[in-house]
């Protein structure tokens, strides 16, 4: 019987809750966001947020740059780590993105406040894909335009199905 036990166990048991936390925690520092489940999201905004605020009193303590290098474990990222946490703007923010499609669960995307490096280069791909399309889409005007005939003998089948009792 669990009393009082104020922490989210997100459904998983000691060792897989902390490795995914660890794994989250990477992630988002890799990446500068991550979308995931909304109590996920909560999660790893209350972790980041503890460890920037570690990070910026306790940057050249021996113990706190042990903990970080268990934590991230790849010295890459402990330089972002530390990069980050000594720029101005430093931050987590959780946005709801809306419901994820096969068990409809709450979806959430946590990024971390001044880096917008990897948002431009994303904002660039979008742009390429929208040219594309459009020309993809005159190209299929195109090929209407010659193709105007209709075929009227196809049988035409409806989706619906019987709303009476004897149609079933």
């Amino acid at each position: 019987m669990y009393k009082r036990v104020k922490k989210a166990k997100l459904g998983r048991k000691m060792a897989h809750r902390n490795s995914l936390r660890q794994n989250l925690l990477i992630s988002l520092l890799q990446r500068g966001q991550v979308e995931t489940t909304s109590p996920k999201a909560k999660i790893l905004k209350s972790d980041m947020s503890s460890l920037l605020e570690e990070g910026k009193t306790k940057s050249e303590d021996l113990n706190f740059t042990k903990k970080i290098h268990n934590t991230l474990g790849n010295s890459e990222l402990i330089k972002k780590f530390s990069e980050y946490v000594k720029s101005e703007k430093v931050g987590v923010t959780i946005v709801k993105t809306g419901f994820r499609v096969g068990d409809n669960a709450e979806k959430s995307r946590v990024s971390l406040i001044g880096m917008d490096k990897k948002k431009k280069a994303t904002e660039k791909k979008a742009e390429e894909k929208k040219v594309k399309k459009e020309i993809k889409k005159e190209d299929k005007k195109k090929v209407l335009d010659i193709d105007k005939r209709v075929d009227k003998t196809a049988v035409v089948k409806h989706g619906d199905r019987a709303r009476t009792r004897s149609g079933l």
